[in-house]
């Protein structure tokens, strides 16, 4: 079944821990990004890109399932651009199967000639042609023969140590290179309709505390960027809203929800400052929102560009 079906309401899915599955999250929040992302942000990257040639090697980190390199390309395809050189880095090797075959379908879904199924696919079409590249590889170790006109890097950093993140990939970045850096958390997590006693706040703070100085990474790579040594272009929030509509969640927005609860509860198992069974009840009483089609959801995000 796919992942994009047209839901209203989910029913009650029995989720267990090993339901969960890490691309069909990243697939399930698709759209949840689509709406997020800031467009000023990717106005000013797109015109910064296709202005510098015909002829573009992009470089995306944290890749996923390919979401953004479909964005990136179908908003190409509109610009005087005839060849496009992407290489898409993942540590995940599902990640990069899902990607491999998604990619496939959505290019031949598009009218492209596609060859190859597999980590090295081309593309043609009349106006544009792709060499795509599925690598997987610690950004860390990532290396390229030739530097790239921009790297890509969507709700990536927030994980790493940025500065060294920055270090190692600079090499493989033009000096006058572009990065653009979507969907990095800045420090708000909200879930409603609230609960009584408390413990949502107290669960969205432990939350926030464990992912150390990740927590703020959208905001600190406005200074973290140009410590670098690149110069901020544009930046503005893309702030996650997943809030259920008449025919209840979008797409597969529902899973997403149910996904994004299981990362909390996986988060503060065990944590001496919040018992197990408070832990449980409030997961419980949030997945039952979820499958009736009541919970709303929102975390702040910063997208980033620079030069």
């Amino acid at each position: 079944m796919s992942c994009f079906h047209q839901s209203h309401v989910l029913p009650a899915p029995v989720l267990t821990p090993d339901t969960y599955s890490y691309p069909r999250y990243l697939l399930a929040k698709k759209t949840v990004d689509a709406r997020a992302l800031n467009t000023c942000v990717w106005r000013h990257f797109l015109e910064r890109l296709s202005a510098r040639g015909t002829s573009l090697r992009v470089l995306e980190v944290g890749g996923g399932v390919g979401a953004t390199a479909e964005r990136l390309i179908a908003a190409l395809e509109a610009r005087a651009v005839a060849q496009v050189t992407y290489t898409l880095v993942d540590v995940t090797e599902e990640n990069l199967h899902t990607a491999a075959s998604t990619l496939c379908d959505w290019a031949d879904g598009r009218g492209y000639a596609v060859t190859g199924r597999g980590a090295q696919q081309e593309w043609r079409s009349e106006a544009l042609s792709v060499s795509l590249r599925l690598v997987h590889a610690d950004l860390h170790d990532v290396t390229t023969d030739t530097p790239c006109d921009a790297l890509i890097g969507q709700a990536v950093f927030d994980l790493l140590d940025v500065p060294v993140a920055l270090e190692a990939l600079r090499p493989s970045v033009r000096a006058d290179g572009l990065w653009y850096l979507p969907i990095h958390f800045d420090g708000i997590t909200a879930f409603e309709p609230r609960l009584d006693g408390g413990l949502d706040a107290t669960i969205e703070r432990l939350y926030h505390e464990s992912m150390g100085d990740g927590v703020h990474s959208g905001r600190r790579l406005l200074t973290q960027l140009p410590a670098a040594g690149a110069d901020i272009v544009a930046a503005g929030g893309s702030d996650w809203v997943v809030h259920p509509t008449a025919d209840g969640y979008p797409g597969a927005e529902g899973y997403f929800l149910h996904h994004v609860l299981h990362f909390v509860e996986t988060e503060l198992q065990g944590h001496p400052a919040l018992s197990a069974k408070a832990l449980a009840e409030w997961s419980e009483t949030r997945h039952r929102q979820v499958e009736r089609g009541t919970l709303v959801y929102i975390a702040h995000q910063l997208d980033v560009l620079a030069a």
